[in-house]
């Protein structure tokens, strides 16, 4: 079991510290209400703030504990209430918000407006002195102010008439944490830690690097949580996350290779789940590197990569290749004509010389298979651009901050990234990602006017301006890359029979009521 305890420091900010006394046990078959489910993962998050970081392992987490205030549906797509019991527009760019009445957060104080318009305003979120100001404008950036007209009612107000704004209220970055306990930790690295919300699950103990624990809270306003518990606990090898699911030490492991599902399979016990998510696994190219400024270059880079072959040998075709940087799940949005540059290693090797490219060495840099496959990935990439003349040196990091670090400029030239269609339409991720307010753009990797100007009209309210801006957009990507695309990301998870859950098709891990059940027997 998992001891864990709260000391509140002389500054008033909450440090957990946990005992790990061993794996928890599952309870009786009989009250599988009181199960501690144990969760192997390769990575945690090293912040529960969803502002704190725009990364696969924070979604993992985030509305298992904090919520927004319209519920997204996985299943079907539709908007449903969530901390808000109604909204509808005041005018086109005021959007009201009716809050549900009785909501407790999980240090027992009331859930009320002011919480929201804190927790959108200049302490956390609004204004670039906020600490959750640079993940959250890409997604956010649209909203002028947020407001507390009494105790139920909150009003979202725009810079723009935004056909996506109910959108955005539902999905990752929108979460809504509680005001009273955000200011008492004063600390938005200690916060990050102990984050307090409204969800069916509170967090217990925090042991950064090793384990995070979640119980249910048994003062949520809705159906109570399934399990008594969850644990998030780091195991980095695959090997290892395998041999404790089929001992029973874990009842569910991520990110596992194909060539791991014969083994799981093979037992009586375990299955093999999940698949691509809403998410495209990608590259991007730092064109501050002095062999990289030229477009031809990155062009280049990107024919020479053969997808197909990735997919077979890595994935065993259990994924497949985006038509340019765009996802199917963007219905009406998506162009269906368009046609990437593909593979072309011969046309390749032509621009990689017209760009003046010399066999200068480009760093790549990787995480150790935060991603399925990632380490080999990274091997086959740079055998594939070697055929082409190029000489990449593999590079791999520890962690997101050394990989971003700005005092590699000109060193590092490529690293890994993926790019969650965090709402389904382009807006929730071409332009989230390489738009005015995107990450990379604002980090300076890559940045292109004519993109730029037609992104203002993807903000149109117009469908047809809407889908042509997006046209143009994927083309000028594709002329000028700011990186290249590799293939839908996979997400494989191994868990045990008895335990019935599903991917939500996106990183998060749905264990509330509805998302989570356990076998009686």
């Amino acid at each position: 079991m998992i001891v864990s305890r709260q000391v509140r420091n002389a500054g008033g900010a909450v440090c957990i510290a946990a005992a790990i006394l061993g794996a928890a046990a599952p309870a009786s078959a009989a009250d599988t209400s009181g199960m501690h489910l144990m969760v192997a993962v390769p990575k945690l998050t090293p912040h529960l703030d969803p502002m704190g970081i725009m990364a696969n392992v924070n979604w993992r987490v985030s509305q298992n504990v904090l919520e927004t205030l319209i519920r997204y549906d996985y299943e079907t797509g539709a908007l449903k209430p969530g901390l808000a019991t109604s909204w509808k527009r005041v005018k086109p760019t005021l959007l009201e918000l009716k809050l549900r009445d009785g909501v407790t957060c999980h240090n027992g104080e009331a859930f009320t407006a002011e919480d929201v318009e804190v927790m959108f305003g200049p302490e956390r979120y609004q204004g670039e002195g906020a600490p959750g100001f640079l993940e959250a404008r890409a997604q956010l950036g649209i909203i002028k102010s947020v407001k507390a007209v009494d105790k139920l009612t909150v009003h979202v107000e725009t810079s723009i008439e935004d056909p996506l704004l109910e959108l955005r209220l539902a999905n990752y970055m929108s979460e809504v944490p509680c005001a009273d306990a955000y200011r008492k930790v004063g600390n938005w690295e200690k916060w990050g830690q102990s984050v307090v919300g409204t969800g069916p699950y509170k967090v217990t103990a925090a042991k950064p690097g090793e384990l995070q624990r979640f119980d249910r809270f048994d003062g949520y306003w809705g159906d109570k949580a399934p399990v008594a518990s969850f644990t998030l606990k780091r195991v980095t090898e695959t090997g290892a996350r395998v041999a404790g699911l089929l001992s029973g030490e874990y009842h569910i492991i991520t990110e596992i290779e194909p060539d791991q599902f014969e083994t799981i399979e093979k037992s009586p016990k375990t299955e093999v789940v999940g698949g691509a998510i809403q998410n495209i696994r990608s590259l991007i190219f730092d064109t501050r590197h002095p062999s990289l400024g030229d477009a031809r270059m990155r062009r280049g880079l990107s024919l020479a990569i053969d997808r197909k072959l990735i997919v077979e040998t890595v994935f065993r075709g259990k994924t497949s290749i985006p038509n340019g940087f765009q996802m199917k799940v963007f219905g009406d949005m998506y162009i269906d004509e368009f046609k990437p540059v593909g593979y072309d290693p011969e046309r390749a090797k032509a621009l990689i010389e017209a760009s003046g490219y010399k066999g200068e060495e480009i760093a790549y840099w990787y995480l150790a298979d935060y991603y399925t496959g990632e380490i080999k990935v990274a091997q086959i990439l740079q055998q594939m651009w070697k055929a082409v003349g190029v000489n990449i040196v593999l590079g791999q990091k520890e962690t997101w901050s050394q990989m971003r670090d700005e005092k590699h400029i000109g060193v590092r030239g490529i690293t890994n990234t993926s790019n969650n269609a965090v709402y389904p339409d382009p807006i929730g991720q071409l332009y989230r990602n390489y738009g005015p307010q995107g990450s990379f753009v604002l980090r300076k990797y890559w940045n292109n006017d004519r993109f730029m100007s037609w992104s203002k009209d993807l903000l149109a309210i117009d469908p047809e301006t809407r889908r042509n801006a997006h046209r143009y957009m994927l083309e000028i990507w594709e002329q000028d890359p700011p990186g290249t695309y590799l293939y839908n990301l996979p997400m494989f998870y191994g868990k045990a029979k008895s335990v019935s859950w599903k991917s939500s098709g996106t990183p998060f891990m749905d264990f509330r009521a509805g998302g989570l059940s356990i076998a009686s027997n």
